[in-house]
């Protein structure tokens, strides 16, 4: 495949993934929960996304929940999906991310998790409102392969911080340009190695992009994408 063809595609991936958003994407229906019980329902019903450094696609986020009683949530009551049980190298146990600073979202308990403070139990205030994503983590070569984890997102009208990329799919909110080119765009991690917010880097640029969760590979930008010399990563 050219090079003109790689472009020619990236465009028409850009069109689909963006669509109405580049006329300003329609607002979102608030689901609006009263329990717990409720909430671990929508969690259920979620696509669990596989998610590393080599994770390439659009994310499966919920629509926005609105609490509209304050209620607390646990992780043990929610149920370890399918696709992690069937793996002896997948965690058995949901932990809980929240970003810093989200309003209406507490942490009442934490674990250790990788040598990071995950959360185990959350309070949600009343009228607080979010969007959840399920997803398992690549922590290779971590002692498990994979963790389940519940991801609590700013909602669709969150408006994101100066600096911030917001994706005009689903209104999420990057610090980077790789991760929103990945998720947002859902470009190969090849050629958002080679690219910025102002578009492809100058040819012989060093570059890096995963193909597991423990193997990176370095080469050149050539023509928009990051040539590597190592086989294992052609």
């Amino acid at each position: 495949m050219t090079r003109m063809h790689h472009f020619l595609i990236d465009i028409v991936l850009l069109f689909i993934v963006m669509g109405p958003g580049l006329a300003g994407a329609a607002p979102q229906e608030t689901v609006r929960i009263a329990n717990a019980g409720s909430l671990t329902g929508v969690v259920r019903a979620l696509a669990w996304d596989r998610e590393g450094p080599y994770t390439a696609k659009a994310m499966n986020i919920s629509k926005d929940i609105q609490i509209v009683r304050k209620i607390t949530l646990d992780a043990k009551d929610i149920a370890v999906p399918e696709a992690c049980l069937k793996r002896d190298d997948c965690r058995k146990a949901i932990t809980l991310v929240i970003p810093r600073g989200m309003a209406g979202v507490e942490c009442l308990k934490t674990e250790d998790v990788m040598g990071a403070r995950h959360c185990t139990e959350v309070v949600l205030s009343e009228k607080s409102t979010f969007r959840i994503r399920a997803k398992l983590v690549d922590t290779h070569p971590w002692k498990y392969n994979f963790i389940p984890v519940v991801e609590f997102i700013e909602a669709s009208t969150h408006a994101c911080e100066p600096g911030e990329l917001q994706c005009p799919g689903d209104k999420t909110c990057w610090k980077s340009f790789n991760g929103y080119c990945r998720y947002c765009l859902g470009i190969p991690v090849e050629k958002c190695a080679c690219r910025n917010e102002k578009g492809a880097l100058p040819d012989e640029t060093v570059c890096t992009f995963f193909i597991s969760g423990d193997m990176a590979c370095m080469g050149r930008c050539r023509g928009g994408l990051c040539e590597s010399a190592d086989a294992r990563c052609r």
